[in-house]
């Protein structure tokens, strides 16, 4: 049915005129993996000197309420890729390689859906959605091309017990065997700018650029490692900013730079409590991890550190200039956002649990009231923010052992628990809470 749906839009797609082809913006979506909210110097970093990333924050919108929907990465991803809960794909924890499900045929990425109105596409860095199957791949999920590792760096001895040799693909090819973590940053940069010279005016271009770094084990180039005053992790982020200056240097060569949409963002919070076989390695340590600054919270819990992350938008004549914007929204609202801006139409027949929130990213409005926004961990709805306020039920396996009630404007931090002091409030939460439908596929 998904693929019906795609040759009709492709169809239309072909009646497009160049002119109006133009008109579409190009799209570059930068996503880093467990980068904290606080590890750009944009973000209050003392440390970590991040100037393109900071340039492109002073020209364009700095958000400081965008939030993932599910703390750790494969869930994370899903989100962001289908404006969806995660659960609604039943890929709920970061899935290892040949896991039996993937992300499935039914659903419809970011990428399709640009596809579909006319766009190239292309993927590169960490895919983590599912390798079993071949209509879990990248190039059957929308991508033109891709280049790239299909999971995390880490699934590999001594970190894991597999058999699983780490490759980097072209396209459904093994090209690199056993890649360095050193060179993966300059990888996957080169590979963006060589398809940045490829594109032309007359058509639109997606390119979603996934970085695997600052995931665990993190290492930096040669020309970087050593140079940060934040250390080693402080090289493996400034190495990021350094290429993404690449790769606009490129785009501005191209001449396509005034009509490109550049957001960057993470997958989640940063790995603080990263378990003991992360370090059997000999090489990493507990400071190689991010900051999720004044939160509580880290990767994989529900706390804001787990999923308030760095999320930052350019796009000439469009976001305003140095504006910074604390309203909540999330990942899953980017496939809507996107949508707008292309006059594309959303996926048929699937529920889309993100907002528009294309005014808000310009500067028509002000602010923007967003719809209750569920708190997924490992498959679970932990907790709910509607408005300043966010309710919490907390636990191992599904249990709830902690009942927390938290005022966002007032404690970010998320210090006091007023459950107790506001009964009312806890009991219309929770309500709320129970209501969570993001089990069914449609």
């Amino acid at each position: 049915m998904k693929k019906k749906l795609l040759a009709l839009l492709l169809l239309a797609a072909g009646c497009i005129t160049d002119v109006n082809a133009q008109k579409k913006p190009n799209v570059i979506f930068v996503l880093t993996d467990d980068m904290g909210y606080s590890d750009l110097s944009c973000y209050g970093n003392p440390l970590i000197r991040t100037p393109f990333l900071d340039k492109m924050a002073n020209k364009g919108v700095k958000a400081t309420g965008y939030m993932v929907s599910s703390p750790t990465c494969t869930p994370s991803r899903v989100s962001l890729m289908t404006g969806r809960y995660p659960t609604r794909s039943q890929l709920n924890f970061p899935i290892p390689p040949g896991y039996k499900i993937g992300l499935p045929d039914e659903d419809v990425t970011i990428a399709e859906m640009l596809k579909g109105v006319g766009y190239n596409t292309c993927m590169i860095g960490k895919w983590h959605m599912g390798d079993i199957h071949p209509y879990n791949l990248p190039n059957a999920q929308g991508f033109d091309h891709y280049f790239g590792m299909l999971y995390s760096h880490d699934y590999r001895a001594p970190y894991v017990a597999t058999d699983t040799t780490i490759k980097i693909f072209r396209d459904r090819t093994p090209e690199i065997y056993r890649p360095q973590d050193t060179s993966l940053t300059g990888l996957y940069t080169q590979e963006a700018i060589k398809y940045i010279r490829t594109q032309k005016k007359d058509k639109p271009f997606f390119l979603y650029l996934a970085h695997n770094m600052p995931h665990l084990p993190v290492d930096a180039s040669g020309k970087f490692k050593g140079t940060s005053p934040g250390g080693l992790y402080g090289d493996v982020i400034e190495e990021i900013d350094a290429n993404l200056a690449l790769l606009w240097e490129a785009l501005e060569k191209q001449g396509l730079a005034d009509n490109t949409i550049f957001i960057f963002s993470s997958d989640n919070g940063p790995w603080i409590d990263f378990p003991d076989r992360m370090a059997k390695d000999g090489h990493t340590k507990p400071w190689h991890v991010g900051s999720q600054g004044i939160f509580r919270g880290k990767k994989g819990d529900t706390y804001e550190g787990g999923h308030r992350v760095p999320f930052i938008i350019y796009w000439k004549n469009h976001t305003p200039v140095g504006k910074e914007i604390p309203d909540a929204f999330t990942s899953m609202d980017i496939l809507p956002t996107l949508a707008k801006w292309a006059n594309a139409p959303l996926p048929a027949g699937r529920k889309i649990d993100g907002e528009p929130v294309d005014s808000l990213l310009t500067g028509k409005i002000a602010h923007y009231n967003h719809s209750p926004i569920y708190y997924v961990n490992y498959g679970v709805a932990e907790a709910i923010r509607v408005g300043d306020w966010k309710f919490r039920r907390g636990g191992a396996n599904g249990t709830p052992t902690t009942t927390e009630l938290f005022n966002l404007k007032e404690d970010v931090r998320e210090k006091t628990n007023l459950a107790a002091q506001y009964p009312e409030k806890v009991k219309e939460l929770e309500a709320l809470l129970d209501k969570y439908d993001g089990n069914t596929p449609n």
